[in-house]
């Protein structure tokens, strides 16, 4: 989810109105603002009865409030192809704490609770609800926990989520091991815990555990279920009292007691905030390759550009579930470029290819309720099971399927490929015939089906949809004969100077509640940019999407290729600036582009077998995996080129002080004729340890923007908690003396200074 309920703390401020009808005049402790928190809290749990600390400890619906942030989302990205990468920041454990640290400090600076998620090891979505991760203890400290631990120790975040999954055979939201032990007691986490939506799965040991707040409701943690356990001490007063307490914390660390808060919408896509977008966007742009530099654009000698591709003429803004946001403006990169080129370059669009979400609704023309053609649209029969069952509760004609209820063309003979979109199941029945079949719970997401239809004849279409929870949203849709889109795609190109393909994925392929099914681009893209590219050679790639896709099939064969990722509103003017030169790329992968899935290192056991995971890639994940076992990704982790050149050089290391600090410098030169910024990455190797270890890991980066010919000094410094690693045996982390190679590169294959220091 993307907000916290509004039901939920409008509940206890409720509770707090009644509370003053009881109450003498006077000002009791717990309405004093001046007070310390802990006074407050402590005086109002002594008021509350039983009843009313039980009812706190469960939501009351899917209502939101502008107080309460479900982010950041921390999972690492383990499986290329999981389906909330986007939402994360990466593959390294490193880089993930130091962008988590900063968003939460920004959004609690602004008395809005951030809630760090998804604890822990919500590494894929295939069967997320359930799926039961083996993991051991290293691995899950050493890789999956440490954005956990910044994120209550450096950044003090206000409330966690727990996952869906299982960790080692227990579900997370009543997962002892991780609420209790690591969480409240080995890092002092004081605030609240709450569950993923529905990842509650039992009433007295969660009562008893560590989890303060159930999702959306208190289907589990309730009167009913809870009351005679406390009584008759099945559960403890003090078990409950503590989830109330931090609840309350919350609540009177954040002032919503004396200001509960609206939101404000003249905020919402301000000059400064769409700025602000700009730049994000246009930071986080990758350039991965750039031969003959044909990047940035030579507006001067273009006189025709074909615009290709199924991301030109909309805006990819982000993906799907419920991190997922309308933007209030949306300019595509095509609209972008038209703006920017105004009359002087002639621009051909052709869209290439059909995207899966992008198919028109069924006209209500071609649908009828009879087979006598009297009346227009489908007979809908609305059911209250999902074996649909019985009488329906109402019958009605619809005359599109095209529906969101939130929480609550003439035809023409030819091969139509259906598409179903629906959140959970769906089944779709051309003349009786099965021909798209996805009858289980799930997110939003898309099924197709090719079907050749003929002129004049009649067909009898069933489609039938079921929603057990999340967002209730189903339709159906259709993509027209589309044999000459490539044609026209190929035409338009090979009469342009130079050719742009917009492609990757979208918000129904990288999803909440979904794994892609493959890291190849979806829907014939492979096949347009090899017949775009044949047809011109001058052809660059824009790629928009959350995670890596595959390239080996055609990047021999196009000039320049730029990841821009889901990068919200501004996209469209973002990437026409790193197109053009306006704007000079120097964003870096946060994770590894592999050659193939089969070179990753979960590729041996996701999906392997039912309901279970292990994690035996163990700590080498991403580019950790890729160096232990040799083998050559597509871009590293940590790659992304420039429109100028850098030099590194003087490296100076200074001796690890007693307390095992080590401050490393060197300068960066820019040797090019543009003004840019590089990111300089530091990592360390630990010589000889008492266990394996990475040949290297990311312990440090800072960015430095540089004048042609200018050349500045960059200072990062380590502690010894970078020299560390996680023992088994002695369940803590162990910094051994030794020698430490650091390495200092522009990626993690491309290192350009190399030295070392000894730790005593």
């Amino acid at each position: 989810m993307s907000l916290f309920p509004r039901a939920i703390l409008f509940s206890v401020l409720c509770m707090f109105a009644l509370f003053a009808k009881q109450l003498p005049p006077d000002n009791p402790p717990y309405k004093n603002a001046g007070l310390p928190v802990e006074t407050r809290v402590a005086d109002l749990l002594t008021r509350m009865t039983l009843e009313e600390k039980i009812d706190i400890l469960g939501g009351t619906g899917f209502a939101t409030m502008p107080n309460v942030i479900l982010g950041p989302c921390v999972n690492i990205a383990r499986i290329p192809q999981g389906g909330r990468n986007f939402e994360s920041f990466g593959e390294d454990p490193f880089l993930t704490s130091i962008i988590t640290v900063p968003y939460i400090k920004g959004v609690q600076s602004e008395n809005v609770i951030a809630t760090v998620k998804h604890f822990a090891c919500n590494n894929q979505e295939y069967q997320r609800d359930f799926v039961d991760v083996k993991i051991d203890d290293r691995s899950l400290n050493e890789i999956y926990l440490p954005a956990f631990k910044a994120a209550v120790k450096d950044a003090d975040v206000w409330a966690f989520m727990c996952s869906y999954n299982r960790v080692n055979g227990h579900y997370a939201s009543e997962n002892d091991p991780l609420l209790i032990e690591k969480l409240k007691k080995e890092w002092g986490f004081t605030y609240l815990v709450m569950s993923d939506w529905g990842a509650v799965h039992s009433s007295i040991p969660v009562a008893k555990g560590g989890l303060d707040l159930e999702m959306p409701d208190g289907k589990y943690l309730n009167r009913k279920t809870l009351l005679d356990a406390i009584k008759s001490g099945i559960v403890a007063e003090d078990a409950i009292n503590d989830k109330v307490k931090r609840i309350l914390r919350v609540i009177f660390k954040i002032g919503l007691f004396e200001n509960p808060g609206d939101a404000q919408p003249a905020l919402l896509g301000t000059k400064e905030n769409r700025s602000a977008a700009l730049e994000a966007g246009r930071a986080g742009i990758v350039l991965l390759q750039n031969k003959d530099n044909i990047l940035p654009l030579d507006v001067n000698r273009l006189k025709s550009v074909a615009i290709i591709g199924p991301g030109a003429a909309k805006l990819r803004a982000g993906g799907g579930g419920s991190s997922q946001v309308d933007p209030l403006t949306r300019v595509s990169p095509l609209e972008a470029l038209k703006n920017e080129f105004g009359s002087t370059i002639k621009i051909v669009h052709a869209e290439g290819v059909k995207m899966l979400g992008d198919a028109m609704p069924i006209e209500e023309e071609v649908l009828y309720t009879d087979a006598e053609l009297k009346e227009h649209g489908l007979k809908g029969e609305y059911y209250s099971n999902m074996e649909l069952k019985g009488k329906p509760a109402f019958t009605r004609v619809d005359k599109q399927v095209n529906f969101d209820w939130g929480g609550e063309s003439p035809q023409k003979p030819g091969a139509y490929v259906f598409e179903t979109l629906s959140d959970d199941g769906q089944r779709l029945y051309i003349d009786d015939k099965l021909v798209i079949n996805d009858w289980n719970d799930h997110g939003f997401e898309g099924r197709t089906a090719k079907v050749s239809l003929e002129v004049k004849k009649k067909y009898k279409i069933v489609y039938e949809f079921y929603e057990n929870g999340g967002s209730a949203a189903v339709r159906l849709a259709w993509n027209t004969p589309a044999e000459k889109l490539i044609t026209d795609a190929v035409k338009a190109a090979s009469e342009s100077d130079m050719a742009i393909i917009f492609a990757g994925t979208t918000s129904n392929i990288e999803s909440e509640g979904l794994d892609r099914e493959s890291l190849e681009l979806p829907q014939g893209q492979t096949e347009l940019i090899q017949a775009v590219a044949k047809a011109n050679k001058n052809t660059i790639v824009v790629i928009t999407s959350g995670s890596p896709v595959l390239m080996d099939a055609w990047i021999n064969d196009v000039k320049a290729v730029v990841e821009t990722w889901f990068g919200g509103e501004m996209m469209g003017h973002a990437i026409t600036d790193v197109l053009t030169g306006k704007y000079n790329p120097s964003g870096k992968l946060p994770v590894t582009f592999p050659r193939k899935w089969e070179d990753c290192s979960a590729f041996k056991t996701y999906k392997a077998m039912d309901s279970v995971t292990y994690y035996s890639d163990g700590i080498y994940v991403g580019y950790r995996h890729f160096e232990k076992n040799n083998i050559k990704p597509l871009f590293p982790f940590g790659f992304g080129l420039s429109y100028t050149t850098f030099e590194y050089a003087d490296l100076k290391i200074a001796p690890a002080t007693a307390n095992g600090n080590v401050t490393v410098s060197f300068t960066i030169k820019n040797t090019g004729k543009t003004e840019g910024a590089e990111i300089a990455q530091l990592y360390l190797h630990d010589v000889k340890a008492c266990v394996d270890r990475p040949h290297k890991e990311l312990k440090g980066f800072q960015k430095v923007v540089l004048k042609p010919g200018e050349k500045k000094p960059v200072t990062i410094s380590i502690d010894k908690n970078a020299m560390s690693f996680y023992h088994p045996d002695k369940k803590q982390w162990v910094a051994e003396p030794g020698e430490f190679n650091v390495l200092i590169g522009a990626s993690s294959e491309d290192i350009k200074l190399s030295g070392s220091f000894n730790l005593k």
